[in-house]
């Protein structure tokens, strides 16, 4: 209910004499007959929850519920905004909006490299589940703004959780919604009298929320105070409040913006907030979002697009990127972050014969190479010995800067901060190169200068450099990996650090591999046992629980998917820091322990990755894998591990959601599936369920799946196979062990399920069969 006037109980005088008794939610208007449907007509605020009730001859009770469908004409009763001077508030805000943010300059070496705002493009998903957690869909949207819109099952978002990875264009995307915001370029926006972004890496520990908001966002000379933005805030629902970097913050119980979070304060308020996806579930938890958007970045047309765009006016120079790009780094998916697609068209822009690979940590390294030499030739620094003794030095501090940083969760650092690991002189070279940046606190109140890297991940290669090199002292690795890897979570946290550590030691990475084994055994290896409790395989696809239901203070993640999590990200983590180093002498103690590869809604250059590793393991080794689950792709991630499939004694395939069917009938996934189901002797169960096949698909797979002689259960739940009756008929006479069907909502037609109950009426075996017209 939004309140329609104070508290406390009280008389008002409206326009006319007529008095008003407001206690509450209740407005009494106590008058004749005429003049109450006068008032009605002229000052009742309009809304769909609204109720004109009659309480008497003469007397009628207006309860307001929710927010006004239009302008309200009529008197304002004692509105708790109506003194607040929104118009200039409004003014500030688009003012620096429109100057701050129209401009992006993503290259910290280089502030006359701007883009415009108005130009970023990427794909982002949305991502709905039923309040159950289960059966899980995404959809593109246009953009991140769309996610404000009402859906069916959302009629009104008012949490708003945004996860994506690394560098994907979280902040950048939330920059666009706000400068849109002050352009008025949005309907969707048009609703939201304020727009609040909040970079959450700059909150202090002792800030409130509205302290946030005058030291990021307003002028000194604004004529109002905190107290008055905080009194306007409470009850109204025109506010839009972005919290970009959860990731980033280090959380306090008692803080604002955990109280945000929470739904303890500003419950009316649309809250929207940003995360790397290590962070989704402990955010989940904390906001209960009824919106959940995953930016996805580039998709692979996009990539081709932006490097188009980039040499605009050469585009041979283009033509060759790509053509580089299509053999090697686009299928990884690393491009799909937009900063390092920026930063592959720079280097490639100065130097054309760059040989890619499907790693990231030579791509930063190429890019730190590429920044040193830019450097020295605008400066006309020559050294004969490779990089400068003086740059050298200042890299070195950089790693110290960044790893400590991490630690603490500090991404922006004070000049006091830097001097811990920094001599001046290395500053200044660092902010020279572009490594560190250096910018104007964002605190207009007490502006200091401020420090910071480029981009997280640039700090986390960084540290990662700096963990290596500290690791190269035998005689105290084991108490640094016992210091700062103490735990699986620690892993967790530290991911990219460590991924880039194994990847700068190569061969010698093997310290922290075994290091992640013994962590592994401690702490992750029994979770594949309590991850499958009570859940059909499949279903664990689904990372998270449901929301909290009104009044239930329940747990909001089932101990078994909130297992799962924990051991999926742990072996994805694993999984790169092997692809990364080369070194593969404990894949064996992770991945093969239990015979069980699984993964779940990755991307491609995790699949890359597994890949590389099937492929450079001792034959003997793979024949031991039983299980192989790839569930939940965006697009046909899974291409380049099924031509590994041959090599496996499978006895159980899983491919769920894996966006099989729609391709190329002779090179698509249904092709070379086909190839590898011949070998698999000893499949047992073998799951292909909403994958998209149409029954051209089907008739690619027909002759392979026929010779699966001891095939029990074939699950083809969720896909297109309508006109397919007579071929999925032919089945059960190939497969004469075949115990489980599986066609429910294919497209059948009622002579499709004819057709496949006369092919299985004569074969006992066969004692279930799920199909829905």
């Amino acid at each position: 209910m939004a309140l329609a006037g104070a508290q406390s109980r009280e008389t008002q005088v409206l326009d006319g004499g007529h008095e008003c008794y407001n206690d509450g939610d209740i407005v009494a208007f106590s008058e004749t007959e005429n003049a109450v449907n006068q008032m009605t007509n002229s000052s009742q605020v309009s809304g769909q929850g609204n109720k004109v009730i009659n309480i008497g001859p003469h007397s009628t009770v207006t309860i307001f519920d929710g927010t006004s469908d239009e302008p309200s004409t009529g008197p304002n009763i004692d509105s708790p905004s109506e003194d607040f001077p929104l118009a200039q508030c409004q003014d500030s805000l688009k003012s620096y909006f429109k100057s701050r943010l129209s401009y992006l300059h993503p290259l910290a070496w280089n502030e006359t490299f701007t883009m415009k705002i108005e130009d970023i493009f990427t794909t982002v998903d949305l991502v709905s589940r039923t309040q159950q957690g289960g059966n899980i869909e995404r959809r593109a949207l246009p953009s991140t703004v769309d996610a404000l819109t009402a859906r069916l099952n959302c009629p009104q978002p008012r949490r708003i959780l945004i996860e994506g990875n690394a560098g994907i264009g979280k902040t950048t995307e939330v920059s666009k919604l706000a400068f849109d915001w002050a352009e008025g370029r949005s309907p969707v926006l048009e609703k939201y009298d304020l727009v609040f972004p909040i970079a959450l890496r700059t909150v202090g520990e002792s800030q409130s929320l509205t302290e946030c908001i005058f030291d990021q966002l307003l002028p000194e000379d604004v004529p109002f105070q905190e107290s008055d933005v905080e009194t306007y805030l409470k009850g109204n629902d025109r506010v839009l409040i972005i919290l970009d970097g959860f990731d980033e913050w280090a959380r306090h119980e008692e803080h604002d913006v955990t109280k945000l979070l929470t739904g303890k304060v500003l419950r009316d308020c649309c809250l929207l907030v940003t995360t790397r996806p290590s962070h989704t579930p402990q955010l989940q938890s904390l906001m209960c979002p009824d919106t959940q958007v995953e930016i996805t970045g580039f998709s692979q047309d996009n990539i081709r697009t932006y490097v188009h765009r980039f040499f605009t006016g050469d585009e041979a120079k283009a033509a060759a990127l790509v053509s580089q790009m299509d053999s090697s780094l686009i299928p990884t998916g690393i491009l799909a972050t937009p900063i390092l697609l920026l930063l592959t068209c720079m280097m490639w822009e100065e130097k054309q014969d760059l040989v890619f690979g499907g790693r990231i940590f030579p791509l930063y390294d190429e890019l730190i190479s590429f920044t040193i030499r830019r450097h020295c030739v605008r400066n006309n620094i020559v050294s004969d010995q490779g990089i400068p003794d003086n740059i050298r030095d200042a890299l070195l501090c950089a790693g110290a800067l960044a790893f400590n940083g991490l630690l603490e969760n500090n991404l922006v650092y004070s000049k006091g901060d830097v001097a811990k690991y920094c001599g001046e002189d290395s500053l200044q070279e660092l902010v020279l190169l572009g490594i560190l940046h250096r910018q104007e606190s964002p605190s207009r109140l007490n502006p200091s200068a401020q420090f910071s890297f480029s981009h997280k991940t640039m700090q986390e290669y960084f540290a990662g450099l700096y963990f290596a090199k500290r690791l190269q002292d035998e005689t105290t690795e084991k108490s640094i990996l016992n210091t700062y890897l103490t735990t699986a979570q620690s892993v967790r946290d530290l991911e990219n650090v460590i991924m880039f550590a194994c990847a700068k030691l190569g061969r010698e990475a093997d310290v922290i591999l075994a290091h992640l084994v013994k962590l592994h055994q401690e702490e992750v290896e029994h979770l594949s046992d309590t991850s499958s409790g009570g859940y059909p395989h499949y279903m664990e696809y689904f990372l998270y629980s449901k929301c909290r239901i009104a009044g239930n203070e329940g747990e909001f993640f089932s101990p078994s998917k909130l297992a799962f999590f924990h051991l999926q990200t742990y072996m994805e983590i694993a999984l790169l820091c092997f692809y990364e180093s080369g070194c593969l002498s404990q894949v064996e103690n992770i991945f093969l322990i239990k015979c069980v590869i699984h993964f779940s809604n990755v991307g491609p250059h995790v699949y890359n990755a597994l890949e590389h590793v099937l492929k450079n393991i001792p034959p003997r080794s793979l024949r031991n894998v039983t299980t192989l689950r790839l569930m939940g792709t965006t697009d046909c991630f899974v291409s380049p591990v099924i031509d590994c499939l041959r090599m496996m004694n499978l006895s159980e395939l899983d491919l769920y959601r894996a966006c099989l069917g729609g391709h190329d009938p002779n090179t698509g996934p249904c092709a070379r599936l086909a190839q590898q189901l011949p070998y698999l002797t000893s499949l047992r169960k073998l799951v292909l369920c909403l994958n998209n096949l149409f029954c051209s698909d089907l008739l690619v797979l027909l002759p392979s799946l026929k010779m699966l002689v001891d095939l029990e259960w074939l699950n083809l739940f969720g896909n297109k196979l309508a006109g397919c009756g007579k071929e999925i008929s032919e089945l059960p006479c190939s497969l004469r062990n075949l115990k489980v069907l599986n066609v429910y909502e294919c497209k059948l037609s009622l002579d499709d399920v004819l057709q496949i109950g006369k092919g299985i009426i004569l074969f006992t075996s066969l004692f279930y069969i799920d199909t829905f017209l």
